[in-house]
């Protein structure tokens, strides 16, 4: 998919798909490979954010993003973190989306 390579032909490809199940400037709770996220989409901005399973952590830490993409930019978790990530990268993403592999939660 060389459309997780340029991020206007990304954030447009999921625009398209938000858009046509009516999700598009909503945010959706969802699980995918057994990890549950909250994903908003915008015309402006595609944002997947981790949501922490851990129960016991302070206020203030419910999550963090794991992959935003922008008009211009394409930020995933294996760019922003000095470890191996094993979240889904920006192409798993519009794979992930594309396909409905994902679950509302």
């Amino acid at each position: 998919m060389t459309a997780a390579n340029k991020p206007q032909e990304a954030l447009e490809s999921l625009v398209g798909v938000f858009e046509s199940k009516g999700w598009l400037d909503q945010t959706l709770r969802i699980r995918h490979r057994e990890r549950r996220y909250r994903i908003f989409c915008s015309k402006k901005k595609f944002l997947a954010y981790r949501i922490n399973d851990k129960g016991h952590v302070p206020q203030g830490f419910p999550g963090w993003p794991v992959c935003i993409i922008t008009t211009d930019q394409i930020i995933d978790d294996s760019e922003m973190s000095q470890f191996p990530s094993d979240e889904p990268s920006a192409r798993d993403w519009l794979r992930c989306i594309n396909d409905g592999d994902f679950e509302l939660i």
